[in-house]
C-alpha cells in the first residue's frame, strides 16, 4: 500500500510540472509549425532558407540552453536544501551573465556569417534569402537568452505554469505578427521571410520582459537585483554544470549541421524541404521528451538537495515512463497517416512522396527517444553533465555522422538512410543513459 501511495504521489508531482512543460514546449513547436506552414506558401527557396537558418539558429540557442541547465542544476539543489537567499543569487547571476552574453555574442554572430554560409554550402538565391532572415533574427540574441535564463529560473524552483501562460502569450503574438508582417495585412507591407524574423524577435523580445516583470513583482519570484547581486563563485558553478552541457549542445547541434552539409545538402533542394518537414514533424513528438525532461531535472535536483537520491532515481524513471507512452501515441500518428501529415506543409507530391518512407521510419524508433531525452534531463538535474556530454560526441560524431553519409549517400539510401542513421542513434543513447542511471554514480556530484 505504502509503494502504491509512493507511486502515486511521485507520479501527481511528476506530472504537475511536466504537463505545463510539456505543454509550453508544444505550443512553441506548434508555432515553429505554423512559421512553416506560411514560410512555405513563399516557395521552395524560402522554405529551404528557412530550414538551413533554423539549423543555424539551433547552434546558437544552444549555448542559451546549456547555461541555463547550469542554473536549473543549481537552483534546484538550493531549493531542496531550503537555501532561498542561495537560489536567488544563483538566479540574478545567471539571467544578468546569460543576457550579457548575447549581447557579446550578435555583433560577432553576423560577422561570421558569409564564412558560415560558405561552409553549410550555402550559395546564391538560396543565401541572399537565408541571410534576409539570419541577420534579423540574431538582433534578438540578447532578448532570446532573456527569456531562456528566466524560464530556467522559474523551472528550477518548480514553477512550470508561469513560463507555460507566457509561453503561449509569445505563440499567439507570433502567429498573429506572421500573418501580418510575412503576407502584409493591416496596412503593413508584406515582408516576406523578413517578417516570419521579425515575429518571432518581437515576440521572445515580448516574452521575456513579461518574465522578468513577473520575477520582479512576485513574492516568489528568485530575479531579485534590489535583494541579490551577481556573485562570481556562484556564477563558476554555474558554469561547472553549464560548460559540459553548452558543449553538448553544441555537440548536438554541430553534427546536425554537419549531417545537413555532408548528407542532406547534396541530394538537392527538394530532399532538404523533405527532410525540414520531417524534422517539424518530429520536433512536435520532441515536446513530450522535453516537457518530461525539463520536469526532472528540476526533482532530481531538488531531491538532492533534500538528500533524497532514491527519489530523485524513482522521477527519473516515472518521467521515462510517462514520456514513452505520450511519444509512442503521437509516433503511431505518423506512421499511419504520414502523406496526409505532409501535405499540410506543401503541395507538391515529389516532396509529399519523398518525405512519407522518412517520416516512418521515425515514427518506429520514436519510443526510445523517451530513455535518452529524460533520463539525460535527470543526469543533467543531478549535475553529471561531463557524462552527458562524453555520451552525445560519441553518439552523434562516431555514430549517427558517418553512418548517414554512409547510409545517406555512399548506398544511395537518400534521406530514409539518414533517418535510420540519426534513429539508431538516439536508440544507442537511451540505452548508454539507462544502464548509467541503475549504476547510479550521479547520486554523489556536488554542485
Amino acid at each position: 500500500m505504502y509503494l502504491s501511495t509512493r507511486r502515486k504521489s511521485d507520479s501527481l508531482t511528476l506530472l504537475r510540472l511536466a504537463l505545463p512543460a510539456m505543454a509550453t514546449q508544444i505550443s512553441l513547436t506548434l508555432v515553429q509549425l505554423i512559421d512553416t506552414m506560411f514560410i512555405g506558401q513563399l516557395g521552395p527557396l524560402a522554405l529551404g532558407a528557412s530550414a538551413i537558418t533554423g539549423i543555424i539558429i539551433f547552434n546558437i540557442t544552444a549555448v542559451g540552453d546549456g547555461f541555463s541547465t547550469g542554473m536549473v542544476a543549481t537552483i534546484a539543489r538550493m531549493v531542496g536544501e531550503g537555501d532561498r537567499k542561495n537560489a536567488a543569487v544563483f538566479s540574478t547571476t545567471g539571467i544578468v551573465i546569460l543576457i550579457l552574453l548575447g549581447g557579446l555574442m550578435t555583433p560577432l554572430l553576423l560577422l561570421g556569417a558569409p564564412a558560415l554560409f560558405r561552409f553549410m554550402q550555402i550559395e546564391g538565391d538560396l543565401s541572399q534569402t537565408a541571410w534576409e532572415y539570419y541577420w534579423i533574427f540574431i538582433a534578438f540574441v540578447p532578448a532570446i537568452f532573456g527569456f531562456i535564463a528566466l524560464s530556467a529560473s522559474f523551472r528550477a524552483r518548480g514553477d512550470t505554469r508561469t513560463p507555460m501562460l507566457v509561453g503561449f502569450g509569445l505563440n499567439l503574438m507570433n502567429i498573429l505578427l506572421d500573418w501580418v508582417l510575412i503576407f502584409g495585412k493591416g496596412g503593413f507591407p508584406a515582408l516576406g521571410i523578413r517578417g516570419a524574423a521579425l515575429a518571432s524577435g518581437f515576440s521572445f523580445l515580448a516574452g521575456c520582459t513579461v518574465l522578468a516583470a513577473i520575477s520582479l513583482i512576485s513574492p516568489a519570484g528568485l530575479f531579485t537585483p534590489k535583494k541579490s547581486h551577481i556573485s562570481l563563485p556562484h556564477f563558476v558553478r554555474i558554469l561547472k554544470i553549464g560548460v559540459p552541457s553548452m558543449l553538448e549542445r553544441f555537440a548536438m547541434s554541430f553534427s546536425q549541421l554537419l549531417v545537413m552539409a555532408l548528407a542532406v545538402t547534396p541530394l538537392g533542394s527538394a530532399a532538404l524541404a523533405s527532410f525540414h518537414i520531417v524534422m517539424r514533424l518530429a520536433s512536435l513528438s520532441f515536446m513530450p521528451g522535453f516537457g518530461f525532461a525539463i520536469a526532472t531535472a528540476s526533482l532530481t535536483g531538488q531531491h538532492l538537495g533534500a538528500s533524497d537520491p532514491d527519489g530523485a532515481e524513482r522521477m527519473m524513471w516515472t518521467g521515462t515512463f510517462y514520456c514513452a507512452l505520450v511519444m509512442g501515441i503521437i509516433s503511431l500518428t505518423y506512421f499511419l497517416f504520414p502523406h496526409f501529415l505532409t501535405g499540410l506543409f506543401t503541395s507538391s507530391r515529389d516532396i509529399i512522396t519523398g518525405t512519407a518512407l522518412p517520416l516512418k521510419i521515425y515514427a518506429v524508433f520514436a519510443v526510445f527517444l523517451a530513455p535518452a531525452m529524460v533520463l539525460r534531463g535527470g543526469l543533467q538535474g543531478a549535475g553529471d553533465t561531463i557524462f552527458t556530454l562524453k555520451t552525445m560526441i560519441v553518439s552523434r560524431f562516431i555514430i549517427r555522422l558517418p553512418l548517414a553519409w554512409v547510409l545517406g549517400i555512399y548506398l544511395g539510401w537518400g534521406l530514409s538512410g539518414i533517418w535510420l542513421a540519426m534513429s539508431t542513434d538516439f536508440l544507442l543513447r537511451g540505452f548508454v543513459f539507462a544502464v548509467h542511471t541503475r549504476r547510479g554514480r550521479w547520486r554523489a556530484i556536488e554542485v
